[in-house]
């Protein structure tokens, strides 16, 4: 029942999302609903971390603000805060996986998160040189994505961006956890099982970057 209504939730989220983008004037409670969820992120990110004192009343500051401005947000300034958020995290990520691979198989971040999620196991060479690998996949889908984002918000009509942004990002990051996951039981069989739920849950610990 809670996933069942976590799902629906999650496509009422990007519905709304797609409108708001693409609404040359939405609507001040869609706008705040949008990103309601990057605020949840953010507070949460400001209350585990160790400079909380400081970050929390900062992020108070920051909605006070948008309240303030929300009117200023509507139209095209939406869309470009969308647009930040959306290439600017891709771009992130690909930095943060990316500069995980200067360094021996085993300092890689997917090599990292493999030796948390499995620290009774001693995982192998092969086993480290294919997590390396698939630390490259993932810095290359995340740059690919972060340049898609910026020619399609400049050179494409801007609901092409915003269904690639909204629609097209969580089915193809869905899509590369699958694929990897068939991918590693075909090219590491004899490796540990390792679920999706696991990887998430150690990859939003802050020790790997």
């Amino acid at each position: 029942m809670r996933n069942g209504l976590l799902a629906i939730g999650a496509v009422v989220y990007l519905g709304i999302s797609y409108l708001v983008t693409v609404n040359p004037a939405p609507p001040p409670a869609a706008v705040l609903l949008s990103l309601a969820p990057l605020a949840v992120a953010i507070a949460a990110s400001a209350w585990r971390s160790r400079w909380r004192a400081l970050l929390l009343p900062l992020f108070l500051a920051g909605v006070a603000l948008l309240l303030l401005n929300v009117d200023q947000l509507r139209g095209n300034h939406i869309a470009w805060l969308y647009f930040f958020q959306h290439a600017g995290t891709m771009l992130l990520l690909a930095f943060v996986f990316g500069g995980t691979l200067q360094d021996d198989d085993a300092a890689a971040l997917c090599s990292r998160l493999a030796i948390a999620i499995t620290p009774a196991v001693a995982l192998d060479a092969d086993y480290l040189r294919y997590t390396r690998q698939v630390t490259v996949a993932w810095t290359g889908y995340f740059a690919i994505s972060a340049a898609l984002s910026v020619a399609l918000f400049f050179l494409a009509p801007i609901e092409a961006w915003s269904v690639f942004a909204i629609f097209v990002t969580p089915i193809a990051v869905g899509a590369m956890f699958a694929g990897e996951y068939l991918i590693r039981r075909r090219v590491v069989p004899n490796g540990p099982k390792v679920d999706i739920a696991a990887i998430i849950k150690a990859y939003r610990k802050p020790d790997y970057y």
